[in-house]
């Protein structure tokens, strides 16, 4: 056998330089990007990046997306290949250490530095490979037919950017530090520094790391509200990553002018761009977020269907096919009458008042009531940014549209009990209020389920911006309902409606009409406290 260790062989026939000093790069960033792409760390990154979106196609959670932010989710999905990445480079620099071979290298045709040029370039077809399967994820879920809005193109480059930046990285940290250990330590540093910028989603420094977390639990918001300067962002990553490309040459031997001022001019662009977009959020971006929050109806666009118009932000304006749905479930059971008066659904958003790192939710309904009333649309259904049964949030918002509809249509144009952001419905038109929302969809009846699993005590609210709420004893006694064939229950409502909604109805009266045991209010709770004196 061969031995692998030792003094190399000197071989005076050997050429002292190869036809070309290019070509020998080239062919041997090939040859390193085929093993990157083999690589069992870089594998097992996709494997387990495209395992998430398996699991989200399956099981559902992404039936309704919002595609800017999907763009903005998908960078943190990439951090796996990009940690994948700097684990496969910096083994494969560091290849001739761990083998022992370094002084057979030392008679190759190729310098230090050539070497160290073509593991560089041998990223770029990681990262572009990384680019491909971001653009078919944002493509499969543009193609949903519940989506809405568009990605931006800075937002999508910035995950095969931080990939791009991993490679770059682990190659200058293989060529300062000859150890195989350096690599699982940098790259949990970079990771402890991306937990910590998550845990502080409005502070500006945040964008220094590979991505920037936003708070997700806020609503989701109009991109151009958002204020997120991915363009600067991506051209940082660049910039990092050609300067620290650059220090790596010149680490491993390249000298000269050109390099050294490469070095300098990329770090010293991405010491700029870093500082540009940390700025704090613009005053323009501030001013249209408040006319966004308090007065939508300016910045909005309409659609009318039948006797329904939809109004919301331009991007989310599709969302209005599954408003309509729900809209249409609920106007099937009611009487003409009823069904032909002038509803209006307006999107709405809430503002975050940052303090120290955190944010408080305001919700400005004084301000949207006078907003409906200045265009005409005075009582507008309020209507959210999140839908479907992705998670609690989404849920509460689908299942919190259908009740607010539902109750609209059964006030009949009596006054609504509303105290603050919260409408009460009570007695017979609590349980056809609730029926008809919950009947709907299979997502609203879903929805229903999931946010009566969550709560607790003798009321529930159904709602994200504002909500309605209903005795816990009515809310069960429509899940006995749903339970019911619909057309039966949506008869005997048609048949009763005046009678049913009328407010002097109590619960159990309206169970009888209903064909249904009536609800019970509990101990302590129920009509002695929700609807004390209805």
């Amino acid at each position: 056998m061969t031995p692998t260790t030792g003094t190399p062989p000197t071989n005076p026939s050997s050429p002292a330089s190869p036809s070309s000093p290019t070509a020998g790069v080239l062919t041997l960033a090939r040859t390193e990007a085929r093993r990157l792409l083999l690589h069992p760390a870089l594998l097992a990154s996709l494997v387990l990046c495209v395992g998430l979106w398996v699991y989200d196609t399956v099981f559902g959670p992404a039936a309704y997306p919002v595609l800017h932010d999907e763009a903005r989710f998908l960078q943190v999905q990439l951090l796996l290949p990009a940690a994948g990445t700097f684990l496969a480079v910096h083994l494969a620099v560091l290849r001739p250490a761990r083998d022992g071979t370094d002084a057979w290298f030392e008679a190759l045709v190729l310098e230090p530095w050539q070497r160290v040029a073509a593991h560089l370039l041998a990223v770029l077809p990681v990262a572009g490979a990384v680019a491909v399967l971001a653009g078919a994820r944002i493509t499969w879920l543009a193609l949903l037919p519940g989506a809405v809005s568009a990605p931006a193109a800075a937002e999508l480059a910035t995950g095969p950017a931080a990939v791009l930046l991993a490679g770059v990285l682990a190659v200058l940290v293989a060529t300062l530090i000859r150890s195989v250990a350096a690599g699982p330590i940098t790259l949990g540093i970079l990771g402890i520094a991306t937990v910590v910028g998550a845990l502080f989603p409005f502070s500006g420094r945040r964008w220094w790391g590979l991505i920037a977390i936003e708070d997700e639990m806020r609503d989701l918001l109009p991109s151009g509200l958002a204020h997120r300067p991915a363009g600067l962002h991506v051209l940082y990553l660049v910039l990092l990553a050609v300067g620290l490309g650059a220090a790596a040459l010149l680490r491993s031997g390249l000298r000269g002018r050109t390099v050294t001022a490469v070095v300098a001019l990329a770090l010293a662009g991405a010491l700029t761009a870093g500082a540009a977009q940390s700025r704090p959020e613009p005053g323009a971006v501030t001013a249209a977020g408040e006319r966004a929050v308090n007065s939508p109806s300016g910045e909005q666009r309409c659609v009318r269907r039948e006797s329904v118009t939809y109004c919301a932000f331009p991007e989310y304006l599709d969302r209005h096919r599954q408003w309509s749905e729900v809209v249409d479930g609920i106007l099937r059971w009611v009487p003409d009458e009823a069904k032909e008066r002038r509803y209006t659904v307006r999107q709405h958003i809430v503002s975050l008042v940052k303090s120290g790192g955190l944010a408080q939710i305001t919700i400005p309904v004084d301000n949207w009531a006078a907003d409906d009333r200045r265009a005409g649309t005075e009582g507008a259904v309020v209507a959210g940014s999140a839908w479907g049964n992705d998670g609690d949030y989404a849920n509460d918002a689908t299942i919190g549209f259908a009740a607010a509809f539902a109750q609209h249509v059964t006030a009949a144009g009596r006054a609504p009990n509303t105290t603050g952001t919260s409408t009460r419905v009570c007695g017979g038109q609590s349980l056809v209020t609730l029926w008809l929302a919950a009947q709907a969809t299979p997502e609203t009846a879903s929805a229903l389920r999931s946010r009566m699993s969550r709560s607790f005590g003798g009321a529930v609210g159904f709602g994200t911006l504002t909500t309605v709420d209903a005795e816990r004893g009515d809310a069960e006694a429509v899940l006995r309902l749903l339970e019911r064939p619909t057309e039966e229950t949506g008869a005997r409502i048609k048949r009763s409606w005046n009678e049913l909604t009328d407010p002097a109805t109590t619960s159990q009266q309206a169970a009888q009409l209903l064909g249904i045991s009536a609800p019970a209010p509990e101990q302590g709770a129920g009509e002695d406290a929700l609807c004390a004196g209805n």
